[in-house]
C-alpha cells in the first residue's frame, strides 16, 4: 500500500500519527470506526452466582466463606462498605448459626 502525507501546520511540534492509506473508501473508515467503538461496549462481565445459605456446619465455612468472597469481588461497588457486607452475610445464615 502506497500512502502520501502533506505537512500539517496544527501538528508543528507534535508527534505526526501515521498516514492513512487513500484508498479507503468512506463507508470502510466508518466501519472501522464502528468496530473499535463496538468492541469496548461488547465486554460481557460473567455472572457471579450468590453465595449459599449457611447452617452452621463447621465443614462448609471456609466454602461459605470463599463464596462470599468471590461474589462481593464480583460485585464490586454494590458491597461498598464492610457494614454491607457483614449485614449481606448476615442474612444467609439459617438455624442455629443464625441464633
Amino acid at each position: 500500500m502506497e500512502s502520501t502525507s502533506t505537512p500539517n501546520p496544527d501538528t508543528k511540534g507534535k508527534e505526526a500519527a501515521p498516514p492513512l492509506p487513500f484508498n479507503l473508501t468512506p463507508d470502510q473508515i466508518h466501519q472501522i470506526i464502528g468496530a473499535l467503538t463496538r468492541g469496548s461496549g461488547n465486554t460481557k462481565k460473567p455472572e457471579i452466582k450468590e453465595p449459599s445459605t449457611f447452617n452452621g456446619e463447621r465443614d462448609q465455612l471456609r466454602g461459605w466463606l470463599a463464596q462470599l468472597s468471590v461474589y462481593f469481588k464480583g460485585v464490586g461497588s454494590e458491597f461498598e462498605y464492610n457494614n454491607d457486607k457483614i449485614v449481606y452475610a448476615l442474612s444467609l445464615l439459617r438455624g442455629n448459626v443464625l441464633k
